[in-house]
This record gives structure tokens, C-alpha cells and sequence, in this order.
């Protein structure tokens, strides 16, 4: 009998395709294998429409609950592809949400509510477009032209999932358009809109969903400066930093610049290994 749990991503091109066969693949079927999922990857697009290509492939993840594969399980978990999943550390994904619930982290609140404006300012200050960020929820959505009716953002790069919210997910992908490059978030502001429209998120650990830029302005924001470090001292200072960060949580996304990515030891079993 297989697995009635899967966990699906998508990785088109090269350069995303080599990032999560290279990258990240490897955790994921640990994890997969210890918690009893199987994994799709799907490599090319659902929707190859000339409106699908004329934004990002991100809002694509709303496709996928209408695909044959997807009627043969019970939970569809989505996971972006720049995520590194730490298979020692993570539980179970699907455990805690019921099945007609969407299980998702609150942007706003991760790592706290507290926390979360500070590093939000930081990245604001050192991005060229960060004119363009939200500074508070009611302001993320409204940008966007959405009421600001809720208090919480849904970060829609790990979503726990089941085939009966097929709808809310195409309501989302037909109705709404690209608004510009990557500082709208693509899909994210309408689909977090949406999904607590219909009351269907169930707020889960925000260590299934950390996001490096944030902790990094947080924790680190030294590395985010121009240092007079040497490449070589900097490199270590970045790579204790980032690892530090993955023995932390359970998935670690990485948003933007992948770099560090590449710096994270997948083999190290505890945070006494970060070391320089």
C-alpha cells in the first residue's frame, strides 16, 4: 500500500532545477522517508497559457490540487523550492492540522510578533525596493488593493494542504494578477487573503517556515553590511550563522539570494557543530 501523504514542489529551469536536485532533494526524502510521504517535483508548467507566462510560476502552486496526482492522496503538502528541511529536527508536517484546514505560519508573527517589525525594518533599510514593503499587515494588504480585514499574513511558501481546497487555491490563480516583481510576493497576498476569507488556516510551529532573510537582519545583521572581514573570515563568519539557524527550525527558507544555501552542512546532527 503507498503513502497517502505527499509532499509537492515545483522547479523550472535549470537554475531552480539544479538548486533543489543539488541543494535540497536529499533532506527532503529523509524526511520523506521518516514520515511516510512520497515527493513530486513537478519540472514544468501546469498552466502554459501566454498569461501564465507572463508572471511568476509561483502562483502555479494553485494548480496543483487539480492534477491526477493529487486525487491519490489525502494530504498535499506544498513546499517552495528553496526551502532546506532539517529531517532530524522536523516532526510530522500534517500531524497537528485537521484535514480541512490549511496549515500555514503567520508572517507576522515569526519568529514573534514583537520581533518580526524589527527585522522587517532592517531589510526594509538595506533593500533598494523596500519602499515597497508593508511595515504593518493592514498596509500589506491594502497595497495590494485587498481589505485589511486581518491581523495575520499566511507565508504560502509551506502549505499543509488536502484535495477539498482545490477552490480556494483556483479562486485565487483566476481572479487575481501580478502586480510586479518579487517585493509583491507574487500569490501570497491574495492567497492569504483568500484562505482566511473562508476560515480554513490553522496557524502552525513558525520553525516549519523561517525565513534566512528575516532571522539573518534579526540575529546577524552584520552580514547584511558591507565588512572589512577578509572573503575567507566572512565566508566562516556566514556559514556558523546560517547553519546555526537550520538547527533551530525544521525548514529553512531562503527567499531572494540563495548563496547560503549552499553553505548549510545537511549532515551535521547538532548546533554544537557550528563552529569557526
Amino acid at each position: 500500500m503507498g503513502n497517502n501523504k505527499a509532499i509537492v514542489t515545483m522547479a523550472i529551469g535549470d537554475i531552480y532545477g539544479s538548486l533543489w536536485h543539488g541543494l535540497c532533494k536529499s533532506g527532503w526524502e529523509r524526511y520523506a522517508q521518516k514520515h511516510g510521504f512520497d515527493i513530486i517535483c513537478i519540472d514544468s508548467p501546469i498552466d502554459d497559457s501566454e498569461r501564465a507566462a507572463n508572471r511568476s510560476p509561483a502562483w502555479q502552486k494553485c494548480l496543483i490540487l487539480s492534477q491526477d496526482f493529487s486525487k491519490k492522496y489525502d494530504r498535499i503538502v506544498w513546499i517552495d523550492s528553496d526551502i532546506l528541511i532539517n529531517a532530524d529536527n522536523a516532526p510530522s508536517i500534517v500531524e497537528e492540522v485537521p484535514e480541512n484546514m490549511v496549515g500555514a505560519i503567520d508572517v507576522w508573527s515569526s519568529p514573534t510578533s514583537g520581533w518580526f517589525p524589527v527585522a522587517l525594518q532592517r531589510l526594509i533599510d538595506i533593500t533598494p525596493k523596500g519602499d515597497t514593503f508593508s511595515q504593518n499587515v493592514s498596509m500589506y494588504y491594502k497595497k495590494y488593493g485587498l481589505p485589511d480585514t486581518f491581523d495575520k499574513v499566511v507565508q504560502t511558501g509551506v502549505l499543509v494542504l488536502s484535495p477539498k481546497h482545490r477552490d480556494i487555491l483556483e479562486k485565487t490563480y483566476y481572479e487575481y494578477e501580478e502586480k510586479g516583481g518579487s517585493e509583491w510576493n507574487y500569490e501570497m497576498r491574495p492567497l492569504s487573503y483568500e484562505l482566511q476569507k473562508a476560515s480554513k488556516v490553522h496557524w502552525i510551529d513558525i520553525r516549519y517556515n523561517m525565513s534566512w532573510p528575516i532571522y539573518k537582519c534579526l540575529l546577524y545583521p552584520f552580514l547584511m553590511l558591507e565588512s572589512t572581514l577578509e572573503e575567507e573570515r566572512k565566508k566562516a563568519l556566514s556559514t556558523v550563522c546560517v547553519n546555526t539557524a537550520y538547527h533551530n527550525g525544521y525548514f529553512l527558507h531562503f527567499p531572494g539570494d540563495k548563496s547560503d544555501m549552499m553553505l548549510v552542512n545537511q549532515d551535521s546532527l547538532t548546533w554544537t557543530d557550528c563552529k569557526i
